[in-house]
């Protein structure tokens, strides 16, 4: 499957060295996901993420390594990414993304990227990106299954998906369940696809992406906007019009 986008040449395409990007989590989304923006040229990335680097990380995280364990993940992956980029531009938040600095992590960013494995935080997530108008690209996974859905201002977004937020615990989570790490790298690294699919302004319909690597089929799948979805609205789009 190959992703439309135009121009169709990529010598042809915007330079991103200019362009910021917000990874929340550096975990087994947020580190394969990092590491493909840099790759696509995205000259700025700001981590974010609480936690300090664990063994049992290892196997999907991949910007970490055995002697990084006890080390905040955002110093860690900092590490990786500057040895191997070494024009890329990191700015580090040891905090965990909430409601008390959501407006001030997402001003001047260009898209944000979801790495978070909790179902409370993606959906803050997703109405503060909404509210501030920057694209943002969800990422799940778990098990062997995974889920990329990309938020453009205006909506379709998160909760047009579940039209009721789930409880904490009606989801399984990367933790509870497991995951293959692989998986994890795919969908981190097709978070990252979209996102510079995004700043190059390329078209992204359908904008939800399920993976099955038991399968190995991925499908594109259409969402449409709801009318009552309190998140576009509260963003101060009327349903229905345009992004």
């Amino acid at each position: 499957m190959v992703l439309s986008a135009q121009p169709q040449d990529l010598r042809e395409a915007p330079s991103l060295s200019g362009r910021c990007a917000l990874v929340v989590g550096v975990g087994g989304l947020g580190c394969p996901a990092a590491w493909g923006l840099a790759q696509a040229g995205v000259g700025h990335l700001t981590l974010v993420d609480p936690d300090r680097v664990e063994l049992s990380n290892l196997h999907r995280q991949v910007l970490h390594a055995d002697g990084d364990v006890g080390r905040p993940k955002v110093d860690s992956a900092a590490e990786t990414l500057s040895a191997a980029f070494p024009g890329l531009q990191l700015t580090l938040r040891q905090d965990r993304f909430g409601a008390h600095n959501a407006a001030s992590l997402l001003e001047g960013q260009d898209v944000v990227l979801d790495g978070t494995d909790g179902v409370a935080s993606k959906f803050l997530l997703n109405d503060a990106a909404l509210a501030a108008r920057v694209p943002l690209v969800h990422g799940g996974v778990v098990r062997l299954e995974g889920l990329v859905l990309a938020v453009l201002p205006g909506g379709p977004c998160l909760r047009c998906l579940f039209e009721e937020e789930p409880g904490a615990d009606a989801l399984p989570t990367c933790a509870r369940a497991g995951v293959l790490g692989p998986a994890a790298g795919v969908v981190g690294g097709l978070q990252a696809l979209l996102a510079a699919a995004v700043l190059r302004g390329e078209p992204l319909q359908p904008p939800l992406w399920r993976l099955d690597a038991r399968t190995g089929r991925v499908r594109r799948v259409a969402l449409a906007r709801r009318a009552d979805c309190p998140a576009c609205a509260r963003a101060g789009v009327q349903a229905g019009s345009t992004p």
